[in-house]
């Protein structure tokens, strides 16, 4: 503790608090014998999904560019920040065509606004997302969903089909859609989504971005030993991928 206080100049009482806290949190651990603090469980924890985090950047940029290519719009690849409140960008692939969804790696958003932080948010513990909620839901633009009772209906139809959309919830006139890779105990890792302006992505394109980025997310997903969300089952409905969307469009579906 005292080389630590040196280290960081600052009081031995206040380094005694700090390691004393990241201790509680596991995030440290200090030997009974030689009172020396090494790094704990749960920062080993950190590190494997950082690891995890820049391993699946890299397997998944070559996917990303096929579905911009093929969708001929932005594809985004997300995950939750550290602050579990706001999504993070953690790839994108641009649109090649005139009007572009200007988003670059370390973007964050809020998780209740738009189809990738939706993405996440569906898949989060309870506990996450009460208290998620909690903290309260700005209004980010038109559509944005700040009423709690709204927010988690929209949370289970997704889960429910396996995907969400969004139309202006963060952008005006920007309309999206996203699949979630989920790990071996279907927490959430990340949001794989397509994004652009409305104009270009009307409810008659929705079967054929569906398929294309449900084929990118299953390809990505069995790379990592992930699985998809549209993998999920869906107890009391049809499959929504790839059935569903490939034998005949979802009508009823609104975009928001």
């Amino acid at each position: 503790m005292t080389e630590a206080a040196e280290a960081l100049d600052l009081p031995v009482p206040t380094v005694h608090r700090l390691l004393a806290a990241l201790q509680r949190h596991g995030y440290v651990a200090r030997d009974d014998v030689t009172k020396r603090y090494r790094l704990g469980v749960a920062a080993f924890e950190l590190g494997k999904r950082a690891t995890a985090s820049t391993d699946l950047q890299a397997t998944s940029l070559k996917v990303l560019e096929s579905i911009a290519a093929e969708s001929g719009e932005t594809v985004l690849l997300t995950a939750i920040s550290p602050d579990r409140r706001t999504s993070v960008c953690l790839e994108r692939v641009e649109s090649r065509k005139p009007l572009r969804l200007s988003v670059v790696p370390g973007l964050r958003v809020p998780l209740h606004a738009g189809a990738s932080q939706k993405a996440l948010l569906a898949y989060m513990s309870n506990a996450d997302l009460h208290a998620f909620i909690d903290g309260g839901l700005p209004t980010l633009c038109d559509a944005t969903i700040t009423d709690p009772t709204l927010l988690e209906r929209e949370l289970r139809n997704i889960r429910r089909r396996g995907w969400a959309t969004s139309y202006q919830e963060t952008n005006l006139g920007l309309w999206g859609i996203a699949i979630t890779l989920l790990d071996s105990r279907t927490n959430p890792v990340a949001a794989l989504g397509l994004a652009g302006p409305r104009a270009r992505l009307p409810k008659s394109r929705i079967p054929e971005v569906l398929r294309v980025l449900d084929e990118g997310a299953r390809t990505i997903a069995a790379h990592r030993a992930l699985t998809t969300s549209t993998q999920m089952p869906s107890p009391g409905s049809s499959p929504p991928i790839p059935s569903t969307v490939r034998s005949r469009p979802r009508q009823k579906e609104k975009s928001r």
